[in-house]
């Protein structure tokens, strides 16, 4: 029960995020985002749990660093960038009907149907919004395959070794691939990377730690409903 209600806190938080930040991304590029949004990962690592650190546990955690903290991330941010809020956030939650998928669960085949469909609806109209959603399912292809090493790396590091690692990874390679790039607009940023990162994926990392990562992550793919009442309440 307690990992439904983080999970529920997590889509909350996932769903304001985008909304904050989204103003600072005319001038700032995805790659920066990503960095500053990783300090928060980092400091969150001292608050959480730790068990023994495992050569498994810290493999899994810079692959799922690697694929969805840097690779994912900077897809997902490009398609807040180009397409909204809210197509940038519906796009990429088709990654939770691939996660199931990926497990075999052909039951839920008609619900990725009907994520798509919502997709089409929510892009529909502008080049910029259906580009966006092309960088959002690109990003859900890359979560879906990340969130099985992250789970695994929870499950051998605790959910502050793998916060700590996930962070520091992809804090030194987002710098690397940032460098030289502007940034702007700090404050929304660091406004919109503590909801995100701080209050978002701690409170999914634990619920991952407490539950079944595929229900958990069910609950938390409701956020692009928060966006979208947020972003645009009328259509």
């Amino acid at each position: 029960m307690i990992s439904l209600v983080l999970a529920g806190l997590s889509a909350v938080a996932y769903g304001l995020a985008p909304v904050i930040y989204r103003p600072a991304l005319a001038c700032t590029s995805q790659y920066r985002a990503v960095n500053v949004f990783s300090l928060f990962s980092i400091a969150a690592g001292f608050l959480l749990p730790w068990r023994a650190v495992e050569p498994f546990g810290v493999a899994a955690v810079a692959s799922a660093a690697l694929l969805g903290g840097v690779v994912g991330s900077w897809l997902y941010i490009s398609a807040v960038k180009v397409g909204g809020a809210s197509v940038g956030n519906i796009s990429s939650s088709l990654y939770i009907v691939l996660l199931p998928l990926f497990a075999w669960k052909i039951h839920l085949v008609p619900a990725a149907a009907l994520v798509l469909l919502g997709l089409a609806v929510a892009s529909w109209g502008d080049e910029g919004s259906r580009r966006g959603a092309l960088y959002g399912v690109l990003a859900a292809l890359v979560w879906a395959v990340s969130i099985n090493f992250y789970a695994a790396a929870v499950e051998s590091l605790g959910p502050g070794g793998a916060w700590f690692m996930r962070g520091a990874v992809v804090f030194l390679a987002s710098l690397l691939l940032s460098w030289g790039t502007s940034i702007c607009k700090v404050r929304r940023l660091l406004a919109g990377g503590f909801v995100d990162t701080f209050v978002g994926f701690v409170s999914y990392t634990l619920a991952v730690s407490l539950g079944d990562y595929v229900v958990v992550s069910l609950v938390m793919s409701t956020y692009p409903l928060i966006t979208a009442l947020t972003e645009r309440p009328l259509r």
